[in-house]
């Protein structure tokens, strides 16, 4: 009787690979089924080298497991989406969506994802629990959003959202990249140019006038005392950073130590104000397409809680929740110091109006004007900035050696 080599996955969507021996593939397919086992992959192939007990070394290196530990390029989700939502829309079932979807899939985790899709489609799962069955792919916000697609009809017009919603995220992460490219090549430069200048050069000139035996002028005395303080305790400096960032990766751990941050973080100048306008776009994004897709308020503002990433608002988005049960509308669920006021006022609109998925989009497409235009901006005021910077240091030297040099001429 052949063996059978399989993959397959169990009800908790847990991936096993083994060996079956069976009269035919089919029979080898229904006695695994048997097992509660759902098969993603089979074909015949040689029990001894499967089982490691045979006289050598198998053929085949199975290095599949290490596509787990990558993340799903975000241009590939929103391809994905695209696709399905064309596909359905043409009036195709979902399972053969699926599996002309993973025609277009070369390989890679969303691939292996694709397979146990469709294995669990095919034993009677619906698309929302084949997809909730891979958290690190399919986030809560996703999984929700099909569920509502399935309750209403309207699975393709979901798939849109999604994918629309992907690439606004993802074109704002690589604008936000391109801008603070520049800049952190700039902060690079100016701190390889204080080190040179600190243990190469002035060190050197500390030598120089050393051996004159002359006093120095004040501004050039600090420089060289500044050198000797960062050559002789430099490492201890260092040390006592690398204490303080470690410090606050412990307390980011804890719930109080992150609420803390993200306040902190909040109350600065520039950046705090840019933080709040980006929470602020995608809170209002999320709502509009949940709200649109047909989740209530009530199950829209739990999912946003887990969406958005600080946790001043997503504490205060929790806190909602319990205001909407207790019968509160949402606008004063929402009302809270960090939340600008101009989104409760247009949510008070919109509740009023019945246009409320309306008012959140022209929110969220608000704030996201205002991150773009903020993003330019700090880009703006950082270039300038460092490159005075690093003109005043170096500028700072030659003014301290230039005037000792002169002094040292006078005399």
């Amino acid at each position: 009787m052949p063996t059978f080599r399989y993959t397959a996955v169990d009800n908790a969507g847990k991936e096993i690979k083994g060996s079956i021996q069976a009269a035919d593939s089919r029979a080898a397919t229904a006695g695994l089924r048997q097992q509660a086992l759902y098969v993603v992959a089979i074909d015949q192939g040689n029990a001894d080298a499967d089982s490691g007990s045979g006289q050598g070394l198998s053929k085949e290196v199975d290095l599949s497991f290490l596509t787990e530990w990558r993340s799903v390029p975000t241009q590939q989700m929103i391809f994905f989406f695209k696709q399905l939502s064309f596909m359905l829309r043409a009036g195709l079932p979902v399972l053969q969506a699926l599996q002309l979807s993973r025609t277009q899939v070369s390989g890679g985790r969303l691939g292996r994802v694709i397979d146990r899709m469709i294995a669990d489609i095919e034993n009677g799962y619906p698309l929302s629990q084949a997809m909730a069955h891979h958290p690190k792919v399919f986030e809560p916000l996703t999984v929700n959003l099909i569920v509502a697609g399935e309750s209403t009809g309207e699975l393709d017009i979901v798939m849109d959202r999604l994918a629309d919603h992907l690439e606004k995220k993802a074109t704002l992460r690589m604008q936000t990249i391109n801008t603070m490219i520049y800049p952190s090549i700039v902060i690079v430069a100016a701190i390889g140019v204080f080190i040179f200048l600190v243990i190469k050069i002035i060190p050197t000139f500390a030598k120089f006038f050393a051996g004159k035996g002359r006093a120095l002028p004040p501004s050039t005395q600090f420089l060289i005392d500044l050198s000797a303080f960062a050559v002789d305790y430099g490492l201890y400096i260092i040390g006592a950073l690398l204490f303080i960032v470690i410090c606050l990766v412990l307390a980011y751990q804890t719930k109080e130590g992150r609420l803390k941050i993200h306040h902190g973080l909040l109350r600065l100048p520039v950046l705090g104000k840019l933080l709040t306008v980006a929470a602020m776009a995608q809170l209002n994004w999320s709502l509009a397409m949940m709200l649109r897709s047909g989740l209530t308020v009530l199950d829209a503002l739990k999912i946003s809680a887990n969406v958005i990433r600080n946790r001043v608002f997503s504490d205060k988005l929790g806190a909602a929740t319990e205001s909407i049960l207790a019968g509160k509308d949402l606008s004063g669920s929402l009302q809270h110091p960090r939340i600008p006021t101009i989104v409760t006022q247009m949510i008070a609109v919109g509740e009023r109006t019945g246009t409320l998925d309306h008012v959140l989009q022209e929110l969220g497409n608000y704030y996201e004007e205002r991150l773009q235009l903020g993003i330019r901006r700090l880009s703006a005021m950082m270039e300038p900035a460092l490159i005075l910077v690093i003109g005043g240091m170096v500028g700072f030297v030659y003014y301290a050696f230039f005037q000792a040099l002169f002094q040292l001429a006078k005399v």
